[in-house]
């Protein structure tokens, strides 16, 4: 096997666009004042959530399922690096979604949802579970940051192809 399967590919840029959006979409309700505005934009932040949850633990079914490529380096301690990278990877993902959870759960947020009344938004700096969020969110940033820089350098200086292992389109 030289690519992951289509699926776990597909999974895999799925999963990289949507928590571009989530975390796109999070940082503008943050920055918004207007808590209507908020209210009304915290549902589309939180399905984002949910579904990476879910996409997450499906694309790790799959790559089980379908296996994975050989290592694409003879260094024994790279191999390992990578592998614990993408364990990460997936965990703090999890960590990410589990904490966002765990923040509308404790903030009151749902009261707000129910009512549908804005005077009851909290103010998130004061929710303890949301400091876990964004601390999350700074080791997945750090993480990805890994991940493509690992990968650019096998594309670039290695010049291994290695990111066609992880493309949709077949090259086997």
């Amino acid at each position: 096997m030289k690519q992951y399967s289509k699926r776990t590919a597909f999974m895999h840029w799925l999963i990289f666009l949507l928590v571009v959006a989530a975390f796109f979409l999070g940082h503008e309700v943050e920055e918004m004042q207007d808590t209507t505005q908020k209210l009304a934009m915290y549902p589309y932040h939180f399905i984002l959530g949910n579904l990476v949850f879910l996409l997450v633990l499906v694309r790790i079914y799959f790559r089980k399922m379908d296996g994975e490529p050989a290592p694409a380096n003879a260094n024994p301690l790279l191999n390992k690096l990578a592998s614990l990278t993408h364990v990460l990877l997936n965990l703090s993902l999890i960590a990410v979604a589990i904490s966002g959870f765990v923040t509308v759960a404790t903030s009151g947020l749902v009261d707000a949802f129910k009512t549908n009344d804005p005077d009851l938004v909290p103010d998130f700096h004061e929710v303890a579970a949301k400091e876990f969020h964004e601390l999350f969110i700074g080791v997945l940033v750090l993480l990805v940051a890994i991940h493509v820089v690992a990968t650019l350098y096998h594309q670039f200086v290695v010049k291994d192809n290695l990111l066609r292992r992880i493309m949709i389109k077949r090259f086997e």
